[in-house]
C-alpha cells in the first residue's frame, strides 16, 4: 500500500513514546520495591509510604505507555485494514467496535447460550456476488467453585473466543445441516439425524447432522469432504459449520484476536502478508466450498 512507509514513520514515533514511559514506569516500579524492602529491614514507616507511592507512579507511566499501543491499534483499523479490505471486497463495511448479535448466534444452536459476550472487528461485504459478515466474538460462562470454607466464588471463563462468519447466497434451502469438530455435544441436534460418511478421517474429526440423510448427503459429497478438511487444516483451534435457509455460519474457536498488529511489528511487506492471512480467510471459505456456484443459486 502507498500509505506502508507513513505508517510504518508513525509506528516508530510510537514505539519511542511508549519505550520511554515504560522506561520510566519500570524504574519507579524498582523504586517502590526497594523501599518496600528497606521497609521490612527497618521498619519504618517512611519507606512504605515513599514506596507505595512509587510503585503507584510507575502504574501511571504504565497506563500512558499503554496508550501510545492503543493509539496505533486506532491508527492500523482506521488507515491500514480500510483500505486492505476496499482493495479485496466489494461494498465493504468495517466497524471495529461493533460484532455479530448473540442472538443470531444463538439462534443457531451450535453453541451453548453465553452468560457474557463481547466481540469486534465486524466486517461486512460481499465476493463473488456472495454476501458475507464476519466479526471476532468472545462467549464466556458463569462458574461457581467453593473454596475451603464454603464460600461461593463466581467467575466467567472463556469458552468460544475466535471468529464467526455468516455467508449469504441466493438459494434458500428448507433443511438444516450442522457439522462440528469433535462430538458435537454443545450443538442443539434435536430433531436432527447423525450422518456418517465414507471417510474416516472426516469422522473422526467431525459430527454431522442433518435434517435428512438426504440433504446431508446433498452437501457432503466426497469433494465437499476434502474442502472441509482443507480449511480445518486452514484455521487453528475446532471449526463448526451451520447450514440453513440462505446462509452458511461457519465459527472457528481458536483463541485468538484477529486484525491486529503489535506496535513492536516493523510494518513492511513481510508483516503485511501475514497480516493479510486473516483478511484472505473471508474469501477462502467462499473459494472452498464454491459458494458462488449453481448450486447456491436460485433454481427458478
Amino acid at each position: 500500500m502507498d500509505n506502508l512507509q507513513k505508517l510504518e514513520e508513525r509506528r516508530l514515533e510510537l514505539l519511542k513514546d511508549y519505550g520511554k514511559e515504560q522506561k520510566k514506569a519500570i524504574l519507579f516500579l524498582v523504586a517502590g520495591l526497594l523501599f518496600g524492602l528497606a521497609f521490612l529491614i527497618s521498619q519504618m514507616v517512611l519507606f512504605l509510604v515513599i514506596g507505595i507511592v512509587f510503585i503507584v507512579v510507575s502504574f501511571v507511566f504504565f497506563g500512558k505507555s499503554a496508550s501510545f499501543a492503543q493509539k496505533f491499534r486506532t491508527i492500523i483499523k482506521k488507515d491500514l485494514i480500510v483500505g486492505l479490505l476496499e482493495e479485496t471486497f466489494e461494498d465493504v463495511r468495517y466497524e471495529p467496535n461493533n460484532f455479530i448479535s448473540i442472538q443470531t448466534i444463538n439462534n443457531t444452536g451450535m453453541v451453548k447460550r453465553p452468560d457474557r459476550y463481547n466481540g469486534e472487528d465486524y466486517i461486512a461485504g460481499s465476493y463473488k456476488g456472495v454476501k458475507f459478515q464476519v466479526s471476532d466474538i468472545d462467549l464466556k460462562e458463569r462458574v461457581e467453585t467453593r473454596d475451603s470454607k464454603g464460600n461461593v466464588h463466581v467467575s466467567y471463563q472463556t469458552y468460544f473466543k475466535g471468529r464467526w462468519y455468516i455467508y449469504q447466497f441466493e438459494r434458500n434451502f428448507n433443511d438444516m445441516l450442522k457439522i462440528v469438530e469433535g462430538r458435537g455435544w454443545q450443538a442443539n441436534t434435536r430433531n436432527l439425524v447423525k450422518i456418517e460418511t465414507e471417510s474416516m478421517e472426516f469422522n473422526k474429526k467431525f459430527a454431522i447432522f442433518a435434517s435428512n440423510q438426504e440433504f446431508g448427503f446433498y452437501h457432503i459429497t466426497s469433494s465437499m469432504i476434502e474442502k472441509f478438511l482443507t480449511l480445518e487444516k486452514l484455521h487453528r483451534g475446532s471449526i463448526l459449520y451451520y447450514l440453513a435457509g440462505n446462509e452458511l455460519h461457519v465459527g472457528v474457536n481458536d483463541r485468538r484476536d484477529y486484525m491486529e498488529l503489535s506496535l513492536k511489528t516493523p510494518l513492511n511487506p513481510e508483516a503485511l502478508k501475514d497480516f493479510m492471512v486473516d483478511i484472505d480467510l473471508i474469501p477462502a471459505i467462499i473459494n472452498e466450498l464454491r459458494l458462488d456456484t449453481q448450486k447456491f443459486k436460485n433454481q427458478g
